[in-house]
């Protein structure tokens, strides 16, 4: 017997050794039966946390068919077996092995499979095959052509053919898809700063227009989950807008998020809302504007998640720093230490970048403040440990590495220090220039000016003046 009654079946015997998938499941089952716990009470554990899991989905993760797809889960196994964070560290391994397996199966080119009106999706399956799976080109279409990426991302065929029937007919549609949809949401997210956003803003607009039509048909209960998804797509199609440099397009998609969001009671997307305005605002060169907006959002007696009120006071202090008011921009920074700290105990913010910003963010936006106001030693100082160590492929927090660079270019070139200037700027030129980053380039040119007859300062100027010119959207785009 276990707590939750008689486990119906003889485990299938696992193989630890066989992947890090394997491990960190086989580890997982370990705890769970050395507790005593079934499938069915470890599911009711999981639901506690505020986490939906089928006993069916745990069991895949037992017998290493399936890796979860981030690392909340690892940790709410952690808080229920008290393994002093011994399953988080597994995860962390399994996960940096599974996408280095992925990155080395993309060098294959390996593609998804037109057939007339099938699409056959290729997949490594735990075993290290490679199988396929056949979905309807419209799906596929609808999804904004990541089945693939999808099944590597905590997706399954079984799931994905769920979503294709409900798209075949809408009136199917229920929570579940609209979790789909969301969860499709993170993985466009998770290809920020490595993904060019050009390749993107149009399957994440097609899929805006796929959930309102699921909207609807569906069921008047699941309405606003709909639309509470089709309202985080949209203010990620305003991201995408904003990095491509059409602040306008930007806003307004901000906006529609900012009403979808209110239609579906989403409080914490409304909020997010006001947030990503005040950011267009200030890349729009409207500090006050910026700085009302980012402030309004922690004004009492409003109550704000910590993730969310401390990227709203991130935003603010690079508001006041604009305008060189150093105390608002000090006291702004110190609210945003202390709320992104509370955020890691509090397990209330929902929204993606709230949950996902975290110290080197935070650091990088103090760096940028810094450059503002003309303390450029300092914020040298703040941004090379993120660039230039063994992790420094992670960027500067959510900079991404080229924007991270750019910035620590421009910092040593307001430091007169020219020629570290040109190195760390030549470094950010092999990225995607997006409009921010491009923003900031131009600063990086107008103070390199002070060096005109430099060889290295007009080498660089000249790869800068090119490169900028061929990221440029074309007037037809």
């Amino acid at each position: 017997m276990t707590e939750g009654g008689v486990v119906g079946q003889q485990p299938r015997e696992l193989k630890p050794n066989a992947s890090p998938a394997h491990l960190f499941g086989s580890e997982l089952r370990r705890c769970r039966e050395r507790r005593g716990l079934s499938l069915a009470r470890l599911c009711e554990r999981y639901e506690q946390a505020g986490r939906l899991v089928h006993a069916g989905y745990l069991a895949n993760v037992e017998q290493g068919e399936r890796l979860p797809e981030d690392r909340q889960f690892a940790e709410i196994a952690d808080d229920v077996f008290q393994t002093d964070g011994l399953l988080g560290r597994l995860w962390d391994f399994a996960d940096a092995e599974e996408r280095r397996a992925l990155v080395d199966l993309a060098a294959g080119t390996l593609a998804p499979i037109l057939s007339g009106d099938m699409v056959f999706v290729p997949y490594p399956t735990a075993a290290g095959t490679v199988a396929y799976m056949r979905i309807t080109r419209r799906a596929f279409l609808a999804t904004g052509g990541l089945a693939a990426t999808a099944l590597t991302g905590g997706f399954d065929p079984d799931e994905l053919n769920r979503l294709s029937q409900a798209l075949d007919e809408p009136q199917r549609s229920d929570q579940h898809v609209a979790e789909y949809f969301r969860r499709m949401l993170d993985l466009h997210k998770d290809g920020d700063f490595i993904v060019a956003p050009v390749g993107r803003v149009g399957p994440v607009v097609h899929q805006v227009s796929v959930l309102g039509r699921l909207r609807e048909s569906a069921t008047r209960p699941v309405r606003p989950v709909l639309r509470s998804v089709q309202a985080e797509y949209a203010e990620y199609a305003g991201w995408l807008h904003q990095q491509l440099g059409n602040t306008k397009a930007a806003a307004s998609w901000t906006e529609k998020a900012m009403v979808w969001a209110q239609d579906a009671g989403h409080d914490q997307m409304v909020t997010f809302t006001a947030i990503r305005r005040s950011n267009i605002a200030r890349w729009s060169g409207r500090y006050d504007e910026a700085a009302e907006l980012a402030a309004t959002v922690r004004t009492p007696p409003r109550r704000v998640p910590p993730g969310l009120a401390s990227l709203a006071a991130q935003y603010e202090a690079s508001a006041h720093a604009a305008q060189a008011d150093l105390r608002a921009c000090q006291a702004a920074l110190e609210d945003a230490a202390e709320l992104l700290t509370e955020r890691e105990t509090s397990g209330e913010d929902q929204i993606y970048w709230a949950r996902m910003h975290d110290q080197d963010h935070y650091q990088a936006q103090r760096a940028n403040c810094y450059i503002d106001l003309g303390r450029a030693a300092e914020a040298i100082t703040l941004l090379e440990p993120m660039l230039t160590t063994s992790t420094a492929g992670r960027g500067a927090g959510a900079h991404g590495h080229g924007g991270g660079l750019t910035m620590l270019a421009l910092a040593h070139a307001k430091n007169r220090q020219a020629e570290e200037a040109c190195h760390f700027g030549e470094q950010a030129l092999s990225f995607t220039l997006t409009a921010p980053l491009r923003t900031t380039l131009r600063k990086l040119d107008s103070e390199l000016a002070d060096w005109p007859n430099e060889p290295r300062v007009r080498q660089f100027r000249r790869r800068l003046d090119e490169a900028c010119r061929l990221a440029e959207p074309s007037p037809a785009g």
